[in-house]
């Protein structure tokens, strides 16, 4: 990553966020596999899960959130990149293609995991389409720290 707009810190977050978002995706597949005898916590349990979906949404919100902080941390290391010679284009490219190979890597071991549980895979899938279109979109926004 020699070239690349992420540092070894930016990574680890990344991974960490994406992480912390599809286990919890993952936990709620798991919760609805289980048998339980606990009424209390049967309860419990299904109060969360009615409000999955809820919770899903702010947590790509809050991934989404994350993405567009550290684009923003970066601004002037873009320009200065376009200051000794990079072009934008191979900074958007380098950038877009980081958060995929970032976002493949984890989503690889959620499927791993989906597929060891014998989970639903399609709700991940979903999740991962979401955030490749945002990746998209924020690789478009590089362009606007040109002229720091």
């Amino acid at each position: 990553m020699g070239k690349s707009l992420f540092r070894l810190v930016d990574v680890l977050e990344l991974c960490t966020a994406y992480l912390i978002y599809f286990s919890s995706n993952l936990l709620f597949d798991y919760v609805k596999t289980l048998n339980l005898d606990s009424y209390i916590l049967k309860a419990f349990l299904k109060n969360i899960m009615d409000h999955q979906t809820i919770i899903i949404f702010l947590l790509t919100f809050i991934v989404i959130i994350f993405h567009y902080q550290m684009l923003h941390r970066k601004k002037t290391e873009v320009y200065c990149r376009i200051l000794v010679g990079d072009t934008l284009l191979n900074i958007t490219i380098r950038y877009a293609l980081n958060c995929l190979t970032i976002l493949g890597v984890i989503y690889l071991l959620s499927i791993v995991i989906d597929v060891y549980f014998s989970f639903n895979l399609i709700s991940n899938l979903y999740l991962v389409c979401i955030f490749i279109i945002y990746i998209l979109i924020s690789a478009s926004w590089v362009r606007k720290y040109e002229n720091f």
